[in-house]
């Protein structure tokens, strides 16, 4: 059993990270207050964010949840009661995907051998917002972002004063970026990402940075990975060819981690060959594939 730690990155935010897709889960505490960010992955894990905040002096008064993809939704039904705050495309997702999700977490808990005493129920949002939203957090304005690209439903959240972003599925040293959602949106949300002053970068799935050269080569690699895709299949679309020949077209464009991260890479190309107008017989390609 691996144990779990906490790193204390500001005066208020500490990171505990899942050894399950090196998933991050926040926890913002200040004036007795806690603010939670996708609370998981694991049972065991989930109470010892719980059993840490309390050690803290603090009560969890809110969950925010980045986006609806199933392992970042496991925390809430561990903490009855407390407020959720989700954007409200969020309810859109539910709306649509509830049975796929469920069916997600099930194969997961299966292969996991994790047993449920009782039926998961996906959290449901107590706030949906749509623009920007502020939280506070004892002295802390906390921003909640849309920041749609990934997801329909993803959003990233700032403290300006030291600071913090909170990046949801972006900005990972690990992931290239994951365009599951719409490679245009991806591309607006790191670019009004890339203006704010970022000196504490966390994303979804691997190592938060400080540092700030690391921040910046983040953020720049992963414009310039969506640029390339945007500008090669365009030209490819343009041309007439087919999916097969887009795939082997953009085979060249540089990313990082290229053995871990060629399955996506092609997930990415071959969605953004739709969504640039490409014509495919297979009505299911690219992240529609895996999300089912």
């Amino acid at each position: 059993m691996t144990t779990q730690t906490f790193q204390h990155l500001t005066p208020y935010l500490w990171v505990t990270q899942s050894p399950i897709f090196a998933t991050n889960s926040g926890i913002l505490i200040d004036a007795g207050q806690a603010c939670l960010i996708d609370p998981g992955i694991t049972e065991e894990e989930i109470r010892g964010i719980a059993r840490f905040t309390l050690e803290q002096g603090a009560s969890v008064q809110t969950i925010i949840l980045t986006h609806g993809h199933w392992d970042h939704l496991l925390g809430p039904e561990y903490f009855p009661g407390v407020r959720v705050i989700a954007h409200t495309e969020y309810k859109h997702t539910l709306a649509q995907r509830s049975e796929a999700i469920l069916q997600q977490i099930s194969s997961w808990e299966a292969q996991a051998g994790i047993l449920r005493s009782q039926p998961l129920r996906l959290p449901q949002p107590t706030l949906a917002f749509e623009s920007v939203l502020h939280v506070h957090l004892g002295q802390y304005d906390l921003q909640l972002i849309p920041a749609p690209g990934h997801a329909a439903d993803q959003i990233a959240i700032y403290e300006a004063e030291r600071g913090m972003l909170w990046a949801g599925d972006m900005l990972s040293d690990a992931e290239i970026p994951l365009v599951s959602h719409n490679l245009s949106a991806y591309q607006d949300t790191l670019a009004r990402l890339s203006a704010l002053d970022v000196r504490v970068l966390i994303p979804g799935h691997g190592m938060p940075t400080d540092d700030p050269v690391e921040i910046r080569a983040r953020l720049d690699g992963d414009q310039e990975y969506l640029q390339s895709l945007s500008t090669q299949v365009h030209a490819a679309v343009r041309a007439g060819k087919t999916l097969a020949e887009t795939v082997e077209a953009c085979a060249g464009i540089p990313f990082r981690q290229p053995e871990e991260n060629a399955g996506p890479h092609r997930l990415n190309v071959e969605s953004a060959f739709v969504e640039l107008g490409g014509i495919c017989e297979t009505p299911a390609v690219g992240w529609m594939r895996e999300e089912g």
